[in-house]
């Protein structure tokens, strides 16, 4: 029976959340997805700041590295090829002299191009031209065409006569392709070694770097003719290449193509600087990878983020569903309904709260049973001042507004009923006052007998001493309506009307707990009490109800319509303190003078000049 109530009490709690502005669930999705947002366009800008940068630079590095491999590489085959050829010469001049000369040259020539196949012939202006068989049966006459075109190229012969190294491109004199001659000079001869590069090409050009081989001239002796090397408009012309060796920037040239990319030239020189191998890159290709990463990063941030998303829904909701059962709590508690039913779902901080709540809410509703009964006893706000603390054991000086009320002839009247009668009249008419003064923000200080004293500006304040005394003004005045009302209600039940006086004055007050530790009452005391209950017991002589001091009237002067009475003698004072009837409130509907007040309340004019002020009170007195 108990697991349904609470399942009941759950439903009802459900059905009335509250509607915020900014659900947390909201908050934590519109947070997270701005949090992914950012890092992931953070992410997108750091490849293309940073990542693109390191990109360049890696690339660069990457660029000249396999420059300087390429480069290597085909000087060392070109040096190689020298040092072979130099060698083989040396054996050939060591051996010249021999009668079967001709016998072991055949034998040496025929070794030297079984072991290097790439050597295609070679010519020595002393020696003579030798070719390998595979180059001799494509080249029948390759002596007389190799010899024609070193006749068309005397500047050559005499450049290596005087110490030069040149290296040519013969494809065009061959109509063959990979065909290289280098010349060098050798025992003041011209020596000159005819080979085959395609396996060099292959290695200049088989990744995505492009690597040319050309010499002092810039003539090209390794190159590629890709399409996209002829759209980038670098091939046939090579007027590019001759820029690269021209520059004064050193080895790195920038070249903006017809097509507005940029590539990137390395150079590096290599035989004495008669050959040079130049390494292009473009910048497309460099920037392809970090294009692909970045839409992947985009893709996989894109896919992370609908994934995140539904974890935090999740997420949220196992952290606002508690919340909210705490929020409905604490309506229903600020609503006065202590009797609430939750339960920790989760062992973390939300839990402890919801356990800790469960504690407070019981501690709330025994603060409010104890608080309902104790402001039966005593004063709402004196009661919350006093559980919060906020009251201890001695007084202060205050400012303050006194009001005593009396009921006329009560002895008398009480004498005729029984207990029951008197307590029941009591808590009616007393319900009735001590309203007017709530309403009002005063605090009832005691029931004395059928009298209630009441004060404003101690506890509490309306914010000023003319605002507490025109609120105990407006509470006696409400008094005298509340008052009319309960006599109809005893007229009706066959009982007679009650007459009752009020007794209003202002100044300077001790208020404070006053007692003993285990005992204490929170009043007020002072001359100015005194006179208030002295002002009270004036009403009778006076045919008055409601009679305020001169001190009070001052302080309202230009709110209410009054009476002067006659003055009262106080010790220590050498004038009268004035007496003012009051009739009404200015501008409000009702009795404009003292004659059409005592009319209104049916009594008879009194005889003022037999009243004696100064007699002393003897039925009470507040204070010393």
């Amino acid at each position: 029976m108990k697991d349904k109530t609470e399942k009941l009490e759950k439903k009802k709690l459900k059905k009335k959340r509250i509607k915020v502005r900014h659900p947390i669930g909201v908050k934590l999705g519109s947070i997270f997805s701005f949090l992914v947002i950012l890092v992931l366009g953070i992410t997108v800008a750091l490849v293309y700041i940073l990542f693109a940068n390191d990109e360049r630079v890696n690339a660069k590095a990457n660029t000249i590295s396999l420059n300087e491999t390429t480069a290597n590489s085909v000087q060392t085959q070109f040096s190689n090829i020298q040092i072979t050829t130099n060698n083989f010469y040396n054996i050939l001049y060591f051996i010249k002299d021999d009668n079967h000369f001709e016998e072991e040259a055949a034998y040496f020539y025929k070794e030297l191009f079984n072991s290097n196949p790439d050597i295609l012939f070679l010519y020595s202006s002393e020696f003579g031209y030798q070719a390998s068989p595979d180059f001799k049966s494509s080249y029948p006459s390759g002596q007389k065409i190799f010899e024609d075109w070193l006749k068309e190229n005397a500047g050559i012969r005499y450049s290596v006569i005087g110490g030069n190294y040149i290296i040519k491109d013969l494809k065009t004199t061959f109509n063959r392709d990979y065909i290289l001659a280098t010349l060098f000079p050798y025992n003041n001869t011209v020596v000159c070694v005819c080979f085959d590069v395609e396996a060099l090409k292959e290695s200049c050009f088989k990744n995505s770097n492009a690597t040319y081989i050309v010499n002092q001239y810039g003539e090209p002796l390794i190159y590629e003719n890709s399409k996209a090397v002829l759209d980038a408009g670098l091939v046939p012309s090579f007027d590019v290449v001759k820029e690269v060796l021209n520059s004064s920037s050193g080895n790195e040239y920038i070249f903006k193509d017809s097509n507005n990319e940029n590539w990137i030239y390395i150079r590096s020189n290599f035989l004495e600087d008669t050959c040079s191998a130049i390494t292009l890159a473009s910048e497309s290709s460099i920037l392809k990878a970090i294009n692909l990463t970045a839409l992947r990063i985009i893709a996989i941030s894109v896919a992370v983020f609908f994934l995140a998303i539904m974890i935090i829904r999740f997420f949220s909701r196992s952290l606002t569903n508690p919340i909210e059962d705490l929020v409905a709590a604490t309506n229903s508690i600020d609503k006065g309904n202590y009797d609430i039913h939750l339960r920790p779902k989760t062992k973390d901080e939300i839990g402890y709260l919801t356990d800790r709540f469960i504690n407070m809410s019981g501690g709330l509703a025994e603060r409010n049973r104890l608080m309902t009964t104790f402001t039966k006893f005593v004063n709402k706000d004196i009661a919350e001042k006093a559980a919060n603390g906020q009251l201890t054991l001695g007084g202060e000086d205050k400012n303050a507004t006194v009001f005593f009320s009396d009921i006329r002839s009560f002895t008398a009247m009480s004498e005729k009923m029984t207990a029951p009668q008197v307590v029941e009249f009591l808590n009616d008419y007393f319900t009735r006052m001590v309203d007017c003064v709530n309403k009002t923000n005063g605090i009832v200080d005691k029931f004395i007998g059928d009298a209630v004293m009441a004060v404003w500006g101690a506890a509490t304040t309306n914010g000023s001493p003319e605002e507490d005394a025109w609120a105990a003004i407006k509470a006696a005045l409400m008094m005298r309506i509340a008052l009319y009302h309960f006599n109809e209600n005893q007229i009706k039940h066959g009982r007679n009307p009650i007459k009752i006086g009020c007794g209003i004055n202002s100044g300077p007050i001790v208020a404070g707990q006053i007692g003993s530790e285990d005992h204490m009452n929170y009043t007020v005391i002072g001359d100015t009490v005194n006179l208030a209950s002295r002002t009270e017991a004036l009403n009778k002589p006076f045919a008055t109800d409601i009679l305020i001091t001169e001190n009070t009237y001052l302080l309202v002067k230009d709110k209410i319509v009054v009476e002067e009475m006659p003055g009262v003698h106080v010790k220590g004072k050498t004038d009268p303190i004035k007496m003012y009837a009051v009739v009404n409130a200015k501008g409000v509907k009702g009795p404009k003078d003292i004659h059409k007040l005592r009319e209104f309340l049916g009594w008879d004019e009194p005889e003022l000049d037999k009243v004696n002020t100064d007699e002393e009170e003897k039925k009470y007195k507040i204070g010393k």
